[in-house]
């Protein structure tokens, strides 16, 4: 995994701040990395595993007929205390509706929300309007030559 701190950071800087993080960027740029990272930092900064949902709506074990409601209940029947949840969401566009679910969840729990998505509607301000203020966007994009200098001065292989 090619570690990229400055999304780190950015995430980092909106943790527990009551609005939805939106990661958007073409397909395969790293997005669903990034959210592996997150999880790692927020089980390494204390925080416990019960609390991290995690869920990939690319899953071919996914309920083909999975809509907005079917979401938030899936979601909402794993959060059984009063702490704070942090759901990791990624390819939410594959869910119909998935934005009402979302702000249901992010209005009726106690919620850190970080959501990913690669389609037309994501890579416009749509998807920020949608969420009126209580949503912003972390663009994502490719490595950076650094980054791909970096993690290929690191193998041994070339």
């Amino acid at each position: 995994m090619i570690i990229r701190p400055q999304y780190l950071n950015a995430l980092r800087s909106y943790r527990n701040i009551p609005i939805v993080k939106i990661l958007a960027g073409i397909r395969r740029c790293g997005k669903s990395t990034i959210l592996d990272m997150l999880k790692n930092d927020l089980l390494s900064s204390g925080i416990n595993k019960e609390q991290i949902i995690d869920r990939r709506y690319t899953s071919l074990s996914l309920d083909e007929g999975m809509d907005a409601r079917s979401m938030y209940d899936d979601i909402k029947s794993i959060m059984t205390t009063d702490d704070m949840y942090y759901l990791l969401l990624d390819e939410v566009q594959e869910i119909p509706g998935w934005e009402k679910a979302v702000n249901s969840l992010s209005e009726d729990c106690k919620v850190d929300i970080y959501v990913t998505g690669s389609n037309s509607k994501f890579l416009s301000s749509d998807i920020i309007t949608e969420f009126r203020g209580r949503g912003d966007e972390v663009r994502v994009h490719p490595l950076s030559f650094q980054e791909f200098y970096d993690s290929y001065k690191g193998d041994k292989h070339h």
